[in-house]
């Protein structure tokens, strides 16, 4: 019975029960497509670290990293690659060489990260291939060729088939320099890869440290359900010699990133919850009100507060159930269609790219996150509804059939 009263108390007013319900509507769509967009952000941008750059993990050796010495070299990459490709999660895996030093061209030099990569194995991992933006992959150059980013070949005024000179030290610490000629320009979100580093075949840059057939960094890739930390961990103890890390090690800023997204999402969804709550709650309040005589009359002929109490509470998820899930099934709707249309800000591509990010977002939302948000509205419509109820029942029945 306190159900059906409820039902029917709710659309005595129907127009301010319909603001109401599209006040929810349109708060809950604007949570789901908030969410979903800057969960793009993250998204693209850790899927693009990973994918061009840190991978799913690196191995090095332990002295390595902390000044590029090319003398630290990995002791048994056959055994620890044949060792990462035994683990069914692993889809890819690489080597590289790498040693700091410069690029000159005619017309200016600069610092670079010289990489030495394996073509095939290499564009498996990081689909480098993908970001050749001039040019062709390591093709059409018959000796040395070398890959720069888009930016660095602007600095060093260079294109297509130019020469450059890199200059490094080797093995036994003499100054070495060499005439490698552009094959292709790469074009990439990541300042680094178009700003500060350079791809040769790592046959070439061997041949050029004395290094023989030694590499620096063995980087993998898992499939998108692995938990790329716990095969970290799990080489790590089998081969302690050596420096095995997840990406989450190798970049904590990609960890504090998604920790200040989620704490960002956190704050929208208190603030759009908060806005619900307080329209809801006016509603009920003004609805309390205008049956101040009605409410007292009820309690007057012997209906307890309890029910009273529940009844308001009724009305007031009522509301909410029917403005949730039809806010919830336009956000689920637009997130699913922006997901594989995209958003295009390619009008602002430039600022984007400066800071790592691509210009056409696809918003994203876990089933996890829609579930938060169902939790979020019922809870919302919970604790809106206790003011109202609460002032319901503290009438007085007597007082209350004198209000005019």
């Amino acid at each position: 019975m306190i159900a059906s009263i409820a039902w029917r108390n709710v659309w005595r007013n129907k127009g301010r029960s319909l603001v109401v319900i599209g006040a929810m509507i349109v708060g809950i769509w604007s949570l789901a497509f908030g969410s979903g967009f800057m969960q793009s952000f993250l998204t693209g941008y850790i899927q693009s670290s990973i994918k061009h750059e840190t991978s799913s993990g690196q191995v090095h050796h332990p002295g390595f990293q902390k000044d590029y010495d090319i003398n630290f070299f990995i002791r048994d990459p056959k055994k620890l690659i044949d060792a990462i490709k035994s683990n069914s999660a692993v889809t890819s895996v690489t080597s590289r060489s790498i040693v700091n030093g410069m690029i000159s061209s005619t017309r200016q030099a600069t610092g670079v990260k010289i990489i030495g990569v394996e073509p095939a194995t290499e564009a498996s991992v990081t689909e480098l291939n993908s970001l050749i933006h001039e040019g062709e992959y390591f093709e059409g150059i018959s000796r040395n060729p070398v890959l720069i980013g888009d930016k660095l070949a602007e600095k060093l005024k260079v294109g297509v088939k130019a020469k450059v000179v890199l200059t490094f030290q080797d093995k036994e610490g003499n100054i070495t320099a060499a005439r490698f000629r552009v094959a292709g320009i790469l074009k990439a979100t990541s300042v680094s890869i178009s700003e500060s580093t350079v791809y040769v075949l790592k046959d070439d840059l061997n041949r050029l440290l004395q290094l023989d057939d030694n590499v620096h960094e063995i980087a993998y890739v898992t499939s998108t359900d692995a938990d790329d930390d716990a095969i970290a961990h799990d080489l790590q103890s089998r081969f302690p010699e050596d420096k095995i890390e997840s990406w989450r090690e190798l970049s904590p800023i990609l960890v504090f990133m998604e920790q200040w997204m989620a704490s960002i999402l956190k704050l929208l969804i208190l603030i759009i919850m908060s806005a619900l709550a307080f329209g809801i709650v006016n509603t009920m309040l003004m609805a309390v009100l205008e049956r101040v005589r009605e409410l007292g009359m009820l309690m007057a002929l012997g209906m307890r507060r309890t029910k009273v109490f529940t009844m308001i509470m009724v009305e007031t998820i009522y509301l909410s159930t029917v403005g949730g899930p039809v806010g919830l099934l336009v956000g689920y709707l637009t997130i699913t269609y922006l997901g594989q249309a995209g958003i295009d800000l390619t009008d602002y591509s430039e600022g984007l790219e400066a800071i790592g990010y691509e210009s056409i977002l696809y918003p994203i939302l876990q089933p996890g996150d829609y579930i938060q948000i169902v939790v979020g509205v019922i809870l919302t419509a919970f604790l809106a509804s206790l003011y109202p109820a609460w002032k319901a029942i503290k009438l007085k029945p007597i007082d209350a059939l004198h209000t005019i």
